[in-house]
């Protein structure tokens, strides 16, 4: 069967959207996908190999696939390095030809990025990765100092380097209010199809512009490692992200936070009391409107509900709470402690 030249895309992009989560069965599920035989695959399969696109591993018998990444690496001194100096002169020239929004979005993390490694993470070098496939971009930057969770826990006397992330969820922290706004992890994390930070025993993982994940790791990672990744074909425009979380209503600047509550869950911790909420709802009063998710939050106790939701409020009328996605329970506890104002 001779297939129109619509049809044989169609196959190959199939074939290249699905090889890096099926490497071992990539021939069979293309060959039930289009109920074509597995000669026919083997042909597309092997113009892609010749094209460099995906590559084959393994025996000619047991084949795995995937897609061909060429990585490139750079290391320096933390001395008197200017972020923007390193995009133009190194990663710049190899994303010319990558979509105007997404290369835009790679400038901002990776500026974003590398000026925290600069100026906060008292590391005497920095490691860049940069990694390209057909379908992707991938950015990493490494340093060894003192940890983004351990150096937020220092400056804010915190318990545990685990809640660090919640104010990084929050946005608008800098160790060094003079000279940053805290916003550049707060939109970094929500332009990139996902974001990881390695941090010596935590990691966290976020996906877009949505909640993350901290999960605790076995090894010690020392430093600090961000991982970025983005699709080539990414909608995402910078300009909107910023935008969601701004206030028409007055200048065009980061009004708006959204936080993931269940990131106080420290290894099953139950929400209960006041100091908890205190956490919290600290610095809400920088914003005008916040939004707390209660995802994952089955329930909370009286007190901290009512520091959060009685106390604040009265003391900020003009910040604005906004609950979302809380169970019923949470609801009940809420509209309890209002109810009493």
């Amino acid at each position: 069967m001779k297939f129109t030249k619509e049809v044989i895309k169609m196959i190959k992009t199939f074939i290249i959207n699905k090889v890096s989560h099926n490497p071992n069965i990539l021939t069979s599920i293309t060959c039930s996908h289009f109920q074509i035989t597995r000669p026919t695959v083997y042909k597309y399969i092997n113009e892609l190999v010749e094209d460099k696109i995906i590559e084959r591993l393994g025996s000619n018998r047991s084949p795995n696939y995937q897609l061909v990444e060429t990585v490139y690496n750079w290391r320096y001194e933390n001395n008197q390095l200017e972020e923007d100096i390193l995009w133009t002169k190194d990663m710049a020239p190899l994303l010319k030809d990558i979509k105007s929004n997404v290369k835009e979005i790679c400038q901002y993390g990776f500026t974003e990025m590398v000026n925290n490694v600069i100026d906060h993470s008292e590391s005497g070098s920095l490691t860049i990765q940069l990694s390209v496939d057909y379908l992707n971009l991938k950015i990493q930057v490494s340093d060894s100092g003192i940890g983004i969770f351990e150096k937020i826990k220092t400056t804010l006397g915190l318990e545990h380097p685990k809640q660090a992330i919640l104010e990084l969820a929050k946005g608008k922290f800098t160790s060094d209010p003079e000279n940053h706004s805290g916003e550049g992890i707060f939109f970094t994390s929500r332009v990139f199809d996902t974001f990881l930070i390695f941090s010596h025993q935590l990691r966290f993982v976020g996906f877009g512009n949505d909640n993350g994940f901290l999960f605790d790791e076995r090894s010690d990672l020392p430093g600090t490692t961000v991982h970025m990744e983005i699709k080539k074909d990414s909608a995402i425009l910078l300009k909107e992200i910023f935008n969601e979380y701004a206030d028409p209503d007055k200048d065009p600047s980061f009004h708006k936070t959204r936080i993931p509550v269940a990131l106080m869950q420290h290894e099953g911790e139950s929400l209960l009391s006041r100091s908890q909420a205190k956490r919290l709802i600290s610095r809400f009063d920088r914003f005008t409107e916040v939004i707390l998710d209660f995802k994952g939050v089955t329930q909370i106790g009286q007190a901290f509900a009512d520091e959060a939701f009685r106390v604040f409020t009265n003391k900020h009328p003009d910040v604005h709470l906004t609950t979302i996605n809380t169970s019923a329970d949470v609801s009940n506890m809420i509209k309890r402690v209002q109810s009493t104002k």
